[in-house]
């Protein structure tokens, strides 16, 4: 059925409708368990961005779905309750979550149209039991007017966490909390906006932390740009240095997917006037395809993870009969790789030079550990690639090394291929002209989907071994390199026979070449009923509604006694 025909199996994904940006997501240490929050519009495949869905999990990989944590009230955040954050802290020895989100009173929003009086504004929701209810605060907005008024292109989706590193640089207590918001000024550029607060109710204006041109390079060797405004922006620290991940949206000559653009930016902070300010040292894209909406926390371990949406690149018909759109990527592992001094012709701007000690770091990304663990299968993993031939599945999980490259080969695996090749996806490796390249062109015979290839360039470095994985799972094919290199694509083949999988690796020696392939990965969801029909109740129960769940006052006090 038209349903389950395109639909992911181990992947993040609602019961239904549409969803998009991932948000909230954390550990909770008293049950063991993870929540993640993602935006949903239940009884649509279009967005609008109407309640918070939940789910949770002990192992990051397998899923129960949750009532939502939010729904839209009555007043601020009546037309929606956008992106956000949420923020584990004990109070007076109990666990209390807080759910911050930038609640929506008028739309239409978008940086291309006249900014509308109070539209956006940032709110905050907790929970005292562990996440299985939130209560909206009583004094709901904490903040209503951003910075540039009616010339403001954006302002949303708060990032909340301690920073100790801006603390020190302040020089005030490790324990102040920052908020990030992303936002824009029209008729200047993107800009990133930073708040403190001792309480996480109380905020005041830090700073402007980041502030570019429209459409402005970030470096004049950069292929990259800034775009016209900023969503979804968070920050971490890696040792010594800083980092910034930011959803770019672009200008209408864009050919990316959506106008949309995920970026990673490393860099140092100083005192500028006695204001923070962020100069970027290095950069580059956290996903070269569909990907974006990136959403940060650290698992149980402290490892930083990364969630991203992957939205539907299907034509708007074959969407609507499906009866749902988009889905989260697996959780990947952003951490730095350092490696020696070596110069990179037209790759430099992703690495940090270090004289002293004579090595270069970049920010690492690779699938967070415990997504291994959906490899489990009664059957032992195909290990030659010739088993590869035979292999007739839609899910799949591929690593492979190349061994003593010469930096010129092409490697290409075909996947979702049918037996005569009229349907066939080329995922390709080309060295020599340092292009990653996901190929969609004869990928679906009806059209149902894009055509235009996910790509990205990729240089390798010297003496360094081709290491690269693929996850294909139905629709969403997922492909990495050397822990540096991501691509996220989405497929819709027309033939039910566009199952196998075969490679042409242009003469290069069969014994260079290590793969292993785990077929029929683990599913996601495993009670749940994955069906069209009789799911519209699933996370109907114990709503959170307007008045009824609003905390007062005298029940903060309680939580912050």
């Amino acid at each position: 059925m038209a349903f389950n025909r395109f639909r992911p199996t181990s992947h993040f994904i609602p019961p239904h409708s549409w969803s998009n940006d991932p948000c909230g997501a954390v550990y909770i240490p008293e049950t063991k368990e993870y929540r993640i929050c993602y935006q949903w519009n239940p009884g649509t495949t279009r967005g609008g961005n109407s309640a918070w869905g939940m789910a949770r999990s002990k192992d990051l990989v397998t899923w129960e779905d949750c009532s939502p944590a939010l729904r839209n009230g009555a007043t601020y955040d009546r037309l929606g309750v956008f992106s956000g954050s949420i923020v584990s802290r004990i109070v007076d020895g109990r666990r209390v979550l807080f759910l911050f989100y930038t609640s929506v009173s008028a739309v239409p929003i978008h940086w291309s149209l006249p900014y509308l009086d109070g539209c956006e504004s940032q709110s905050v929701a907790f929970s005292t039991d562990y996440g299985n209810s939130w209560q909206r605060y009583e004094h709901n907005p904490l903040m209503t007017i951003p910075p540039k008024l009616e010339r403001t292109t954006g302002w949303r989706d708060p990032f909340v966490s301690k920073w100790e590193p801006m603390s020190k640089l302040l020089g005030v207590d490790s324990s102040m909390n920052y908020m990030m918001i992303a936002s824009g000024e029209r008729g200047r550029g993107p800009q990133l906006l930073l708040y403190q607060s001792n309480d996480l109710l109380d905020w005041q204006p830090t700073c402007t932390l980041l502030e570019v041109e429209a459409n402005a390079k970030i470096t004049p060797t950069s292929e990259l740009n800034f775009g016209m405004n900023f969503e979804c922006a968070s920050f971490f620290t890696i040792g010594e240095r800083h980092y910034i991940i930011v959803g770019i949206e672009e200008d209408k000559t864009s050919k990316r997917h959506d106008g949309h653009a995920l970026l990673w930016l490393s860099g140092t902070l100083s005192l500028q006037n006695g204001k923070p300010k962020f100069e970027i040292t290095s950069h580059g894209q956290l996903d070269h395809g569909i990907a974006y909406a990136a959403h940060i926390f650290r698992d149980a371990e402290g490892r930083i993870l990364q969630l991203g949406w992957a939205n539907e690149a299907a034509n708007r018909e074959a969407v609507e009969k499906q009866g749902w759109a988009g889905l989260l990527t697996h959780p990947k592992e952003l951490y730095e790789i350092s490696v020696p001094i070596s110069q990179v012709e037209g790759d430099m701007d992703r690495w940090n030079i270090d004289e002293s000690s004579v090595t270069m770091t970049t920010l690492g990304m690779r699938l967070a550990p415990q997504v291994s663990q959906l490899r489990q299968s009664q059957t032992a993993p195909i290990t030659s690639l010739e088993g590869l031939r035979s292999l007739r599945s839609t899910n799949y999980d591929i690593s492979a090394t190349f061994r003593n490259t010469s930096g010129t080969e092409r490697f290409v695996f075909n996947v979702r291929e049918s037996p005569s090749s009229a349907e066939v996806t080329k995922i390709v490796f080309d060295l020599a002209n340092h292009r990653i390249s996901i190929h969609r062109s004869r990928s679906s015979l009806e059209n149902l989907g894009e055509s235009s290839p996910d790509e990205g360039k990729f240089f390798l470095l010297s003496g360094e071994d081709l290491d690269v994985r693929i996850v294909v799972d139905n629709s969403i094919i997922e492909v990495f390199a050397n822990e540096r290199f991501a691509v996220t694509s989405r497929v819709y083949p027309s033939l039910e026979s566009s199952r196998g999988v075969s490679w042409d690796f242009g003469g290069f020696a069969e014994n260079g070449v290590e793969v292993s392939c785990w077929e029929g990965l683990k599913g996601a969801w495993p009670t749940r009923r994955e069906s069209a029909a009789g799911i519209e109740e699933v996370m109907t129960e114990k709503v959170v509604r307007d008045e009824k769940h609003r905390m007062t006052a005298n029940e903060l006090e309680l939580v912050h006694a």
